[in-house]
């Protein structure tokens, strides 16, 4: 991807790493002798319920590999794969899954239940509710922080309402490290042989279990919300700047009056020269099936162009701004298609590695949909 599309650009170095850490830390979790000793003590399986749900699930949202996957297929299996989507409507599941109450109610109602002592014998006891176990934990755990960090973006919960969901979750989650560290008694007999192996009674290794419990996964939650807090204020002072800058906006206006009177002359006369852009429009519309662009966008005339991936083009000689922050000019239109992750980092437009004279032809195919 990285040779094809530029993906550095489209996925960061820090995301691939973050990738790898997460893989890294599954690994451990089920590779490592971590997963014969978790056999054993109930410290260490704490230790691998904790890699679950704090550590693998964030490295791995954070690295959008649902995004390196779509891209990592050419244009023609992408497309389908955005059908066969579509087609099933997951879309609709998808969305109910991802809800914020169902995925606060599934994280803590499935941390608190596996670690009762009857569900969690039964775990040991069957291999296959084992599996069950250790899935469920790892697929509530991206589903949790993925309504957390939010890598694309697009925020299901402000930034308020998100740290008012992880402190909730924190204070539940709690409950269970405190009651295994206070009880009076071994709450997990099944352990006992493995505790004895290794010079611990069983109460010592509940108790040890339960700070594991407690003291990580509190900073965890601690971690997050400092961050969430973070990002709360800087998105509060960027919306005070937009505040600012459009209550100055008249001001600005009336200020700036007399030039626009002065080059008002001067703008009539040059909307009556054509605009001038160069290119072969006809190789430009030739081009859109060579570089896929009907994939993720909906282009007028264009067999098959009808993705809703990206912006449909319709009336795109007409638009004021491109991406909504680069006036529409035939020169900043051209260096978008050569080069869109320098302009916006992280956007889902690849770097088709477009050529300036392909860049140009598509320009002046992109100018004749008005």
């Amino acid at each position: 991807m990285q040779r094809r599309l530029g993906a550095w650009r489209l996925i960061r170095r820090s995301q691939a790493c973050a990738f790898a850490g997460g893989m890294l830390v599954l690994f451990i979790a089920f590779v490592s002798p971590l997963d014969a000793l978790a056999g054993q003590l109930f410290s260490a399986h704490m230790v691998q319920h904790l890699l679950l749900l704090f550590v693998a699930p964030p490295l791995l949202v954070w690295s959008r590999p649902a995004l390196a996957f779509v891209w990592a297929f050419r244009a023609r299996p992408r497309r389908s794969i955005g059908m066969a989507w579509n087609g099933l409507r997951l879309n609709h599941l998808v969305r109910f899954m991802m809800h914020p109450n169902v995925v606060w109610v599934l994280f803590s109602g499935l941390f608190i239940f596996w670690h009762f002592p009857r569900p969690f014998a039964w775990a040991l006891q069957s291999e296959a509710l084992h599996v069950v176990e250790h899935l469920s934990f790892f697929i509530s755990g991206l589903m949790f922080w993925t309504i957390v960090i939010e890598p694309s973006g697009r925020r299901r919960l402000s930034y308020g309402a998100t740290l008012v969901h992880v402190a909730t979750t924190a204070v539940l989650a709690s409950l269970p490290g405190a009651l295994i560290v206070l009880a009076p008694r071994p709450l997990y007999p099944l352990n006992e042989l493995g505790a004895a192996i290794w010079g611990l009674t069983p109460l010592q290794d509940q108790q040890l279990a339960g700070v594991i419990m407690w003291v990580p996964a509190g900073l965890a939650y601690v971690a997050a919300v400092v961050w969430l807090f973070v990002n709360w204020m800087r998105q509060a002072e960027m919306e005070e700047i937009r505040r600012l800058a459009r209550l100055s906006a008249p001001v600005m206006l009336v200020m700036s009056a007399p030039l626009f009177l002065v080059a008002c002359s001067e703008g009539q006369e040059a909307s009556a020269q054509p605009l001038h852009i160069g290119g072969n429009p006809q190789h430009g519309r030739e081009l859109i099936g060579q570089y896929g662009c009907g994939s993720c966008h909906t282009i007028p005339g264009i067999n098959g162009a009808d993705a809703l991936v990206g912006p449909p083009l319709d009336k795109m000689g007409r638009r004021i701004y491109i991406v909504g922050m680069l006036r529409n000019t035939p020169e900043n239109m051209m260096q978008w298609l050569e080069n869109p992750q320098q302009i916006v980092p992280g956007n889902a437009m690849p770097n088709m590695q477009m050529s300036r004279d392909d860049a140009r032809d598509l320009t002046a195919f992109l100018y004749t949909l008005r």
